[in-house]
C-alpha cells in the first residue's frame, strides 16, 4: 500500500455545530479527520458557577481569560458566541426552534432548494442527536412571562422550549445520574437536570447536550482527532491553485502568549466551520495575503445576526427567583414579528449589567 501523502484527508477548522457534525459524517466514513479548535477542552466541575467568574467565563486571551463567551464589539451590534471544544453549543440555551414555512421564502436562500420539504427530515435528525424535548421546568420568570402574555392578549402563544437537555427519567430525582438515555449505551452517561438556569454559564451538572456529548463525542470514537487550543494562521493550497493537490493548514497555540508551537499539517480537503466570524476571518486574510486568492469579492456582504434584542427586567424587592429554570424555558409571539423568551442565567450571574444601559425612546439624550 503506497504511504499517505497528506496528515489528513479532512482537516475542519472549528468544533462548533458545522464542524462537530461534519466531523462526526466524516469519520463514520472511515476518512482520517482533524477538528482545529481555538478554545479549551472543558468538563462539568472546569465551568464557573456564576459569570463573575470572568477568567473561566470570558474568552479574551490577550488579557489572560480562558473562558468560553467570545463578546466581539461591531459598529452597531455585539455578537456573542462560544470558543470551546463544542462550540457555542457549551453556552447557548438549548433551544431548538424551527421557522415557520414563510421565513423559507423571504432572504437570500430563498428559491435556493424547496426547503420546506427538504428541511423536516434534517430537524429530525437534530433532534434525535441532541436529544431534544420539551422544557419540564417552569420557573418564576416563566410564569410571569405567561402573566404578561395574558396581559397583552396573547396567552394562547405561550408554549415550552424544545431544548437539548436531560430531564432524567420519570421519577427521577433532580440531579439523578443515568447510563447514556439516548445511543443505546454507545453514549456518555447522564444526570437529570437541577433547574439552575446556569446553561448558559457552562453545565456543571452534566445535564445539557453539549455537542461534546453527541456529534463531536461519536466523532472521536471514531477516530476524530481533535485538538483544542489551536489557532489557524495560514492555509493555501499544496501545489494547484484550486486546492485539487490539498491544503496546509499551519497553526498556533491560541492560549500562548509566547512559544506558539507553530506547526503545519496537510489535509486533502478542509472544512471551515468556525462560525460565521471565524471563517469570515480567516477566508479575508487568506485573500489578503495572496494564499487564498479565488476567494469571491462578495465575502462578507451579506452577514446578518439571528436578529436578537437582549432586554433586561428588573424586579426590585421581588422575593421571586428569577434564575431558577432553564436559560430559555419558555416564549410568547406578540405577534407575526414579534417574539419574546424568559431567558435567565445562574443566580448571581449578573456581570452583563455592567454593559447594559437604559430602554428609552426617541433619539438623543433624554
Amino acid at each position: 500500500m503506497p504511504a499517505p501523502t497528506h496528515d489528513f484527508d479532512y482537516v475542519v477548522v472549528g468544533s462548533g455545530f458545522g464542524g462537530s457534525v461534519s466531523a462526526c459524517r466524516l469519520a463514520e466514513k472511515g476518512y482520517s479527520v482533524a477538528v482545529m479548535e481555538m478554545g479549551r477542552r472543558w468538563t462539568a466541575q472546569d465551568f464557573p458557577k456564576t459569570t463573575w467568574n470572568l477568567r473561566r467565563w470570558i474568552w479574551r486571551p490577550g488579557l489572560k481569560l480562558f473562558g468560553f463567551y467570545n463578546m466581539r464589539p461591531f459598529k452597531h451590534v455585539v455578537v456573542l458566541c462560544g470558543n470551546a471544544v463544542g462550540g457555542g453549543s457549551i453556552t447557548y440555551a438549548n433551544t431548538m426552534l424551527v421557522p415557520p414555512d414563510l421565513v423559507w421564502g423571504e432572504g437570500s436562500w430563498s428559491g435556493l432548494s424547496d426547503w420546506v420539504r427538504e428541511m423536516p427530515a434534517h430537524y429530525a435528525t437534530a433532534r434525535h442527536m441532541l436529544g431534544i424535548t420539551e422544557n419540564q421546568i417552569l420557573g418564576d420568570a416563566d410564569h410571569m412571562l405567561k402573566k404578561m402574555a395574558d396581559d397583552q392578549g396573547v396567552g394562547d402563544s405561550f408554549y415550552r422550549t424544545d431544548v437539548a437537555v436531560y430531564f432524567g427519567k420519570p421519577g427521577d430525582k433532580p440531579g439523578t445520574p443515568n447510563a447514556d438515555p439516548y445511543f443505546g449505551g454507545e453514549g456518555p452517561p447522564r444526570s437529570s437536570c437541577i433547574g439552575c438556569g446556569g446553561c448558559m454559564v457552562g453545565c456543571r451538572f452534566n445535564a445539557k447536550n453539549t455537542l461534546d456529548k453527541n456529534y463531536l463525542y461519536f466523532a472521536e470514537k471514531r477516530g476524530a482527532q481533535v485538538f483544542a487550543e489551536t489557532r489557524v494562521v495560514d492555509l493555501r493550497p499544496l501545489g494547484a491553485a484550486d486546492g485539487s493537490d490539498g491544503y496546509a493548514i499551519t497553526t498556533e497555540r491560541s492560549t500562548a502568549w509566547f512559544f506558539k508551537q507553530r506547526k503545519t499539517v496537510t489535509a486533502r480537503h478542509v472544512v471551515l466551520a468556525a462560525s460565521a466570524l471565524g471563517t469570515m476571518d480567516l477566508l479575508l486574510r487568506m485573500k489578503q495575503r495572496g494564499a487564498l486568492p479565488a476567494v469571491s469579492g462578495r465575502l462578507g456582504h451579506d452577514v446578518r445576526t439571528n436578529s436578537e434584542s437582549l432586554i433586561g427586567v428588573r424586579f426590585p424587592g421581588s422575593t421571586l427567583d428569577m434564575s431558577k429554570g432553564i436559560a430559555i424555558g419558555s416564549g410568547i409571539h406578540i405577534d407575526r414579528f414579534t417574539h419574546v423568551e424568559a431567558t435567565r442565567y445562574s443566580r448571581g450571574s449578573d456581570v452583563l449589567g455592567l454593559i447594559a444601559t437604559l430602554l428609552v425612546t426617541g433619539t438623543g439624550f433624554t
